[in-house]
């Protein structure tokens, strides 16, 4: 993986490549779709990027999880040298049936470090965006639109797949870029 850009930020933006394992890999011994469409990490390999290198003070973490791995979530977001403050939820508007629940919602764990940086007057962040999904792990357009204008620059997106004008970018979905990300040692 390339090194995370040499640069402290004001707002970083995570949608790490969770390994999940759905439930028909685990009954039929099948491949996961989610390998197939891009490599993932494991918590631990998720935990130990040096994210604090990159965080200036204060600063904000908006990071996306599942059910699955929320409590995995709370757990990288503290080693990322993170405080929770609140849970934002996604509803998807549809969603899949595992284990005897419907699950068409994500969220977005709000965390800071030296202080919380967003406006706090005036226009706020909703706690629940009701969006329809789109392309896979594809997040809602209004989360950026909200953080760009309750919060300060610079700002990155980690695991981005995309480009947007105002942040700089860090992942292996890149187009046209040489940054990558580090590749485990199962995905070699």
């Amino acid at each position: 993986m390339n090194p995370l850009p040499n640069k402290k930020y004001q707002v970083i933006y995570a949608d790490p490549p969770w390994k999940v394992q759905n439930a028909s890999s685990v009954w039929y011994k099948c491949d996961n779709p989610i390998e197939n469409k891009y490599p993932t990490m494991n918590i631990e390999e998720i935990k130990a990027l040096p994210i604090k290198e990159i965080s200036d003070k204060p600063s904000s973490l908006f990071l996306w999880t599942t059910h699955t791995f929320l409590k995995d979530a709370l757990e990288v977001m503290e080693s990322w040298g993170f405080k929770y403050h609140c849970c934002i939820t996604w509803d998807k508007k549809s969603g899949f049936s595992v284990w005897g629940f419907h699950r068409r919602t994500e969220f977005c764990l709000f965390g800071y470090s030296g202080g919380i940086n967003v406006n706090q007057k005036g226009r706020f962040i909703p706690t629940l965006i009701v969006e329809p999904k789109r392309k896979h792990s594809q997040k809602p357009i209004l989360m950026r639109s909200w953080i760009e204008n309750n919060s300060p620059k610079p700002r990155i997106e980690l695991f981005a797949r995309e480009r947007f004008d105002g942040w700089d970018a860090w992942g292996n979905e890149l187009p046209n870029t040489t940054q990558k990300m580090l590749k485990t040692e199962a995905n070699q």
